[in-house]
């Protein structure tokens, strides 16, 4: 998981690379365009099959470590890396029967089901219904007409069709789905061909490319499981961009089940924005990527010693800390004002959160136990923070600070705002101006409807008060998320400074920022 342009896309393109075993030619895909810096990729497999080939490479932890080194428009030369980091040549069987793209399996986040669902050499589907065909023929010892051959590629389809057809009615839960392989074609020259239908009780067949990306993408999960129940357990990799693309929550969070239903026989890779994905996967089964100020990606892997500690519950959400991105640092804050706000406020600065790789984590509270969870799950994946609470929040501040010094070392610093909340730092008549754009108030609030000397929460309270008497109602939840979000953009377009509490809490942001670098 992480930010757009971070690169997870990368990272899946690179495993094809590596399975795919074919020489790099494009200069692009050079770290700065500079061929004569080789592209290496090390993998290291686990739980591998039991073969006496694979044995003398194997390190004491039974893990293989595989290394590809590209050099520019050659071959790529591929070495097992041993235990004393001395390097051995590796067998081309060996790599072509556990290591090449045999084995692994990319789908992007552009679906191109028609490539996926033929029988090219290198589609999923394809893959699956070849080894079925061959076998059905193999097994027969009839005469190899061309017509008894169709017969019995069409009775050797049926099995992999009816699972492919449950699986997407399962998922579906739709008993209705009609998967349909029609217009089956043998041909000496050509080879095999088909078209793959799908209808239901509303409509009758329909070519797969026409149906909708939610039920696409339930056909390719489908085709996962298929292909994962039909195959030799453990030997399959599935790398799948965005899987809960066009799908609403509840199916996101179904999808989830089957693919981790999938890896309990097969490696499943997916890159993800999803918070249904996130809140009900493992901690340790994430990795972070972020992208530092001086633009190198870093992934951030779970430390295994907190697992039990975060397994608990922890009282947070855990996608609201770890799906904003930027693992360079954190900002916790209380609410949504701070949430919308400081944004607009570090461009004023003149600082951008997504360049400096940062991010800013509503915690929706202040009290001790929400903010030491967040920072703690932060701290599990290296991602240090500075927390800003306000005033009243001055126990807090003491309790975390104290944690600080010794378990939570990711936490920086604790900002306690002087001034009383983030509310504070806006003039009374651009809040004034908020209230008549858009709360509509039966009379016109000025400036002078507010009690300039009242700070912290009684200057919320004395907000109410106001939008209440003028006909605004009391939304005072919304105007908070207002005052953040149209607020710092009417304090930006005025050319207003940025608070110096504010200012400070930015310097030391990029300050941890550039150590990191």
């Amino acid at each position: 998981m992480g930010e757009n342009d971070v690169g997870k896309t990368s990272f899946l393109l690179a495993l094809e690379r590596f399975f795919a075993n074919k020489k790099i030619d494009a200069e692009e895909d050079f770290f700065n365009r500079d061929k004569t810096t080789d592209v290496i990729i090390t993998l290291t497999f686990a739980d591998l099959p039991t073969d006496d080939v694979l044995i003398p490479l194997l390190r004491a932890d039974k893990t293989l470590v595989l290394r590809k080194t590209f050099t520019f428009d050659r071959a790529p030369e591929s070495k097992v890396v041993m235990e004393d980091d001395s390097l051995r040549t590796v067998d081309k069987v060996l790599l072509a029967t556990y290591f090449s793209d045999d084995s692994f399996v990319f789908i992007p986040v552009r679906r191109d089901l028609a490539v996926q669902f033929s029988m090219a050499q290198k589609s999923l589907l394809g893959k699956t219904l070849r080894m079925r065909m061959h076998e059905a023929i193999k097994e027969d010892d009839a005469d190899k007409s061309l017509e008894k051959v169709e017969k019995l590629l069409i009775k050797a389809l049926e099995e992999p069709r009816e699972k492919l057809q449950s699986f997407l009615r399962e998922q579906m839960h739709n008993e209705d789905m009609k998967l349909v392989f029609d217009a089956l074609g043998v041909d000496p020259v050509e080879g095999v061909s088909f078209r793959v239908m799908l209808g239901d009780d509303k409509i009758d067949d329909i070519v797969i490319e026409n149906r909708g990306a939610g039920t696409q993408n339930n056909l390719i999960i489908a085709l996962f499981r298929l292909v994962a129940s039909l195959q030799v357990e453990g030997k399959f990799i599935f790398a799948m961009e965005e899987p809960e693309n066009s799908l609403h929550p509840k199916a996101q969070r179904q999808l989830l089940s089957v693919l981790q239903d999938i890896s309990e026989h097969s490696q499943i890779i997916v890159t993800t924005h999803s918070p249904a994905f996130l809140e009900r996967s493992k901690f340790e089964n994430n990795i972070i990527l972020t992208r530092t100020a001086k633009g190198n990606t870093v992934a951030k892997t779970f430390d295994q010693t907190l697992l039990r500690e975060l397994r608990s519950n922890l009282g947070i959400r855990p996608s609201d800390a770890l799906l904003k991105g930027g693992g360079n640092c954190a900002i916790l804050v209380e609410g949504n004002t701070e949430e919308d706000g400081l944004p607009i406020f570090m461009e004023m600065y003149g600082l951008s959160e997504f360049k400096l790789g940062i991010s800013i984590v509503n915690m929706n509270g202040s009290d001790t136990p929400k903010v030491s969870n967040t920072a703690r799950l932060l701290s599990a994946y290296d991602i240090p923070c500075v927390v800003v609470l306000d005033r009243d929040a001055k126990s807090t501040a003491e309790d975390i600070e104290r944690e600080s010094k010794v378990g939570l070392k990711n936490v920086r610093r604790v900002f306690c705002l002087n001034e009383g909340t983030f509310e504070d730092y806006y003039p009374l008549d651009i809040v004034a101006e908020i209230i008549n754009e858009n709360l509509k108030p039966q009379t016109q609030i000025t400036e002078a409807d507010f009690d300039n000397l009242k700070h912290g929460d009684a200057r919320l309270k004395d907000f109410t008060k106001v939008m209440y008497e003028k006909g605004a109602g009391e939304p005072s939840g919304f105007l908070k998320r207002l005052i953040g979000s149209e607020g710092t953009k009417k304090m930006r377009d005025r050319k207003l400074p940025v608070p110096k509490e504010l200012a400070d809490i930015f310097d030391e942001v990029v300050k941890i920022v550039n150590e990191g670098a």
